[in-house]
Parts: C-alpha cells; sequence; structure tokens
C-alpha cells in the first residue's frame, strides 16, 4: 500500500467553457470565441487546435477518431460515446483501446462525460466536418499501389501493442487456469458434503468484493489527508527524495498507488524525466487535477488501474516509490502489487524506494488498562456485556500503545529487502522470537507488533547503510499507523507473573486469508517460564485483521 481535497471543477477558463441560457446564441458563436483548448487523451498537453489534438490522439494515444468516424459510420451521439470511451481506456493505460461497435455504443454509460468541461465534446460537428472531408479527400485520390513509410510505422506499432497485449492475455489464462487448478485439487481432497459447485461459486465474490472495497476505501479526502499530515511518513520520503536528486534527476520513475500523487511530486521536483503514477482508487483524478495546477503535467502521467492490468508506456522503469505499509506491515497485502511492478518493469539496476522493511514484536503488559477495561463491559450502564470482550482476543487492535506498557526491547521478527524478497516469503508460519522481561510484571497481556522503513541510495546497500529511517514503535513519533496490539486471553492463564530477566519465548506467524486475500491472520505460540512460580505456559492464540 494524501492532499485535502480540490474542487472538482478546474479553475482554468480555458477548460470551462462558457454557458449561455440562449440557445440561439450559442449557435451563433464559434468555438475560437472561447479560446477552446483541448485536452490529450494523455491528459498531459492542451491544443488549441482541433488537428493538432486529431494527430496527437492517433499517433501517441492509438485513436484514430476521424478513422474510426468513417469506418463505423459514426454521427453525433456516437462520437460522443466514442471519445468518452477512449479517455477512460486511455486513463486506464491501454494504447490503441478496443473500438469495436460493441465496445462503446451499446447503451447509455459513455454518453456521460468522462471527463468535465471536454471541449471536444463541443466539438463534434468539426471533427464530423473533418472526417468527412478527409473521406471524400481519400476516395477522390488514386491509388498508386504503394504503402507509405507513415503507414508502416503504424502497422509496427500496431504489432508491437498486439504482442503486448498477446503476451499479458497468455499471462492471465497460464495463471487463472493454475488457480483454478489448484482450487480443483483442493477440492477434491475435501470432503464430497464440502466439494460442491455452490462451494466455489460463493467463493469467488467474495475476493471481487472485498478487492472493491478495499479499493473504494481509497476514493475518498479523509484518508489521504490523514496519510499526508503524518509527517514521520511524507517527511521520510520528501528528505530522501530532494536530498538525493542525483539518483532521479532525468530518470523514470513508477509510483505504485500514487493517491494524492504526493511521491509523484516529490519525484518530479527532484527532476525525474517521466513519472508514472498508478491508483485504481477515483482517487486518480484528484491526482491528475493537483499535477495539472501545479505544472507538472509534462512530467507526471496518472494512469487508472491495477499495476497488473495496465500496459506502462515504458519497458522499464529505474525507480519504483511506494507507500504500500499497511497495518501491522502486511495489512491490505498491498506489497503484492509492488513486488508484482519490481519483477516486470524495473530496470536490473533500478532502485525500490523504500529499500527496506523491518517487522518488529514487544511484549504488552498494563494492568490498569486491562482492569478498566474488564469493568467496563462488566458494567455497562448497569448492564452486563463483559462477553464482549472475547472480540478483543479474537482482532488485533490498531491503536497507540504507552512506551510504559512495553516491558521488553523490540525484536526483529523479519526483514524485507525489498529489491529482492519474493511474494511467497510475505507468508509465513512460524519465525522464533525470544523476548526478555525489562521489568517484573504480573501479567502478560499481549503482544505489541510495529515496523521500521529504511531508504538506501544504493540496492547493494544493507538496512545498516540506509540514508533515512523511520520506526513506527511507540517509543518514536505517533504516525498514523499507530501499533498493532494483540491481547491475549489471560482467563487459563497458568503463569500470572514472571521476573525482570525472565524470557517469553515462541514463534509468529502471518498468513493471508483464504477468501479475502487482504485481510491477515496473526498467530503466536509462546512459552513462559516463571522462576517465582517454577512453572511453565505454552500458548497459542490467533487474530484477524479485517
Amino acid at each position: 500500500m494524501s492532499a485535502s481535497d480540490l474542487p472538482s471543477e478546474t479553475s482554468d477558463d480555458a477548460l470551462a467553457p462558457n454557458t449561455l441560457d440562449d440557445e440561439d446564441e450559442w449557435k451563433d458563436i464559434e468555438p475560437e470565441d472561447f479560446g477552446t483548448s483541448f485536452v490529450s487523451f494523455g491528459g498531459t498537453t492542451k491544443f488549441s487546435d482541433l488537428h493538432d489534438f486529431l494527430q496527437d490522439a492517433k499517433e501517441n494515444h492509438g485513436v484514430d477518431l476521424l478513422g474510426l468516424k468513417n469506418r463505423h459510420g459514426l454521427e453525433t451521439y456516437g462520437m460522443i460515446k466514442l471519445i468518452n470511451y477512449a479517455r477512460e481506456q486511455v486513463s486506464r493505460g491501454f494504447f490503441r483501446p478496443d473500438a469495436s461497435p460493441e465496445s462503446f455504443l451499446d447503451g447509455d454509460r459513455y454518453m456521460k462525460p468522462f471527463m468535465d468541461d471536454d471541449a471536444l465534446l463541443y466539438s463534434i460537428d468539426d471533427i464530423l466536418d473533418v472526417a468527412n472531408q478527409t473521406a471524400h479527400r481519400s476516395a477522390n485520390e488514386p491509388s498508386n499501389g504503394k504503402v507509405s513509410d507513415e503507414d508502416v510505422q503504424e502497422l509496427l506499432r500496431q504489432s508491437d501493442q498486439l504482442r503486448e497485449q498477446v503476451k499479458y492475455y497468455r499471462n492471465a489464462y497460464q495463471e487463472a487456469y493454475l488457480e483454478n487448478l489448484d482450487l480443483k485439487e483442493r477440492k477434491g481432497s475435501e470432503p464430497k458434503e464440502h466439494s460442491t459447485d455452490h462451494s466455489h461459486n460463493r467463493e469467488q465474490p467474495k475476493r471481487k468484493d472485498h478487492d472493491t472495497h478495499y479499493f473504494s476505501s481509497y476514493d475518498h479526502s479523509d484518508i489521504h489527508e490523514t496519510m499526508l499530515r503524518d509527517s514521520v511518513r511524507t517527511d521520510a520520503y520528501r528528505d530522501f527524495i530532494y536530498e538525493n536528486k542525483n539518483l532521479f534527476s532525468g530518470k523514470v520513475v513508477l509510483d505504485v498507488g500514487c493517491g494524492s500523487g504526493i511521491l509523484s511530486l516529490f519525484c518530479a521536483r527532484a527532476g525525474a524525466a517521466k513519472v508514472i503514477g498508478v491508483d485504481n482508487s477515483s482517487i486518480i483524478n484528484k491526482a491528475r487535477e493537483i499535477v495539472y495546477v501545479n505544472g507538472l503535467s509534462d512530467t507526471i502521467q496518472c494512469l487508472s488501474g491495477k499495476i497488473e492490468e495496465l500496459i506502462l508506456p515504458v519497458k522499464q522503469v529505474d525507480i519504483i516509490v511506494s507507500e504500500w505499509m499497511g497495518y501491522c506491515l502486511m495489512y491490505e497485502a498491498m506489497l503484492d502489487s509492488v513486488l508484482w511492478a519490481r519483477d516486470r518493469y524495473l530496470a536490473p539496476d533500478g532502485l525500490m524506494v523504500p529499500s527496506h522493511a523491518t517487522l518488529k514484536l514487544s511484549l504488552f503488559a498494563d494492568d490498569e488498562e486491562i482492569a478498566d477495561k474488564v469493568a467496563y463491559w462488566s458494567s455497562v450502564y448497569g448492564f452486563d456485556m463483559s462477553c464482549m470482550l472475547a472480540r478483543a482476543h479474537d482482532e488485533v487492535e490498531i491503536r497507540t500503545v504507552q512506551p510504559k506498557a512495553v516491558p521488553s526491547r523490540s525484536e526483529v521478527i523479519l526483514q524485507l529487502p525489498l529489491h529482492t524478497i519474493g511474494k511467497d516469503e510475505l507468508t509465513f508460519n512460524g519465525v522464533d522470537f525470544v523476548l526478555e522481561a525489562e521489568r517484573d510484571i504480573d501479567q502478560l497481556h499481549g503482544f505489541v507488533i510495529h515496523f521500521d522503513i529504511a531508504f538506501a541510495v544504493s540496492r547493494d546497500h544493507n538496512i545498516q547503510e540506509a540514508k533515512v529511517i523511520f520506526s513506527t514503535g511507540p517509543s518514536g513519533r505517533e504516525t498514523h499507523w499507530q501499533q498493532a496490539l494483540a491481547l491475549i486471553d489471560t482467563s487459563g492463564a497458568k503463569v500470572t507473573s514472571f521476573k525482570r530477566g525472565e524470557r517469553v519465548s515462541g514463534c509468529l506467524g502471518l498468513r493471508k486469508g483464504d477468501e479475502k486475500s487482504r485481510d491477515l491472520e496473526v498467530t503466536i505460540n509462546w512459552r513462559i517460564r516463571s522462576s517465582t512460580a517454577d512453572s511453565e505456559a505454552t500458548c497459542q492464540q490467533s487474530w484477524w485483521m479485517h
């Protein structure tokens, strides 16, 4: 796994045609009287001349409006749908989108403008006139049987694009086939009554709905404002990028999960030649506007969609920057997409920003807080609601943990070198740990999970050589991640206290949900031996993050 919300309408007069109450006046005024400005399909360039726009659309985005008009016999409504459809497809990263009539003509979906105040939609009659003139001229020009250099280059571009699409769909088909094969094998090993088509059909929509919910949760400005206001997080990225401009100058940068675009803006200001920001939530529309109003449209290109489904306008990038970290580091599984992008697009000597992540674990003991929690649920306005306490032991709680409630040092559980770690290493059944109490405690109440993030200037540097590091631990400055607290059920505990210097040993496991892959299950096995009670307890408990 941003900026405060901007007004949805742009303040640029060139993009907002005047409105007239008198319909006759409207018809009498030519488009140039408005200072018409056509925004390119890529959203990065503005044209005052319609012919220049049409040429750019054809050459740089694979959208031949004139040819498609003549090929499909489109009139006003058909052209409106085509323009809105083409803008949507290009925003998702598709060069030469499928323009068969059934892809955009059916229904009224594409009658709604994709871009606010799109001057192109006000110039449909001009486009139709140009298309008709072109068709008439072509029909009256004799053919000499020769193919022009321009036609050859166009065919080569089409061939390259088709190869890329075939490669993508072949890989997607192979992954889907293997996933289906694996599902069948697992179903075959289950008892018959559970191996039904009904269970399979029930599982798939849940995964889709969960993914949709994940991306839609980033549609709104408040979550981006929270992240932007986290100065520990945002300052770390800014400081690393600005203090190492030599790494970014003239480079191509990919920002995975760009949100409001703040990291892309940093990279552009640091001298990057091109920055590609990708996000699958609707906040990408605000990112485009932010990029435009800050005068960086020539450098930053914002693409809408999942990184795994887009075809980027470049074959490889020099740097991948991403703020992918979730609660407990791994929650929401965004790192999977970042690693996919790394393997697909990062140059062999390319740089990951950040370069390292470290997952850490410590003990939690707070008699006063636990007693207050128990007392509260025992009498809520005079009613016994103590059954609610069970939920506290089933789910990870995200909150700020006071340093005084942490009676041990933090132990490194997992190190993630982001240049080399594989996706299969992000799920593990058990990593050993030993936590030593630094003071006497009457009762162990839980475990605290947090993480550190490091930024190194070279893919060959280890975490100790990182130039910028920040921590989300209890003893550091507060971040929006806070800490992940896993409270243990102490109702059947055999060991109630232990002394300073005594140890808790065990192992921690992290696992993504089966049906909801962005959920996270935390499992801890631990052993406590108390010298005072001369006894040992072995325990295991799991918590979910939904």
